[in-house]
């Protein structure tokens, strides 16, 4: 029987190299996003509260790979209190 990360992975490595980045893009930021939530002691109901969103919203922004838009990213960023990403020069 196969595993889910090997599912994953045969399933992304049959994708174009422009859908594996944006994949990887918006997991390394969901990261981000869970990774500020437990340092800041939040949870998403928190952050949704913070941000005038629903928690459904915020929870689709968090679990599998949305579609996050430049102002998500920025009204994410904002409510944090801490960038998600970073353009490098």
């Amino acid at each position: 029987m196969i595993n889910k990360q090997d599912w994953f992975n045969a399933k992304l490595s049959s994708v174009s190299p422009e859908i594996q980045t944006e994949i990887q893009l918006s997991a390394d930021i969901i990261a981000r996003i869970d990774s500020i939530l437990k340092e800041k002691n939040m949870s998403q109901r928190d952050l949704a509260r913070k941000m005038g969103k629903s928690e459904a919203v915020v929870s689709r922004w968090t679990t599998g790979f949305p579609n996050l838009t430049l102002r998500s990213i920025a009204e994410l960023s904002t409510a944090l209190g801490e960038p998600l990403i970073q353009v490098t020069k």
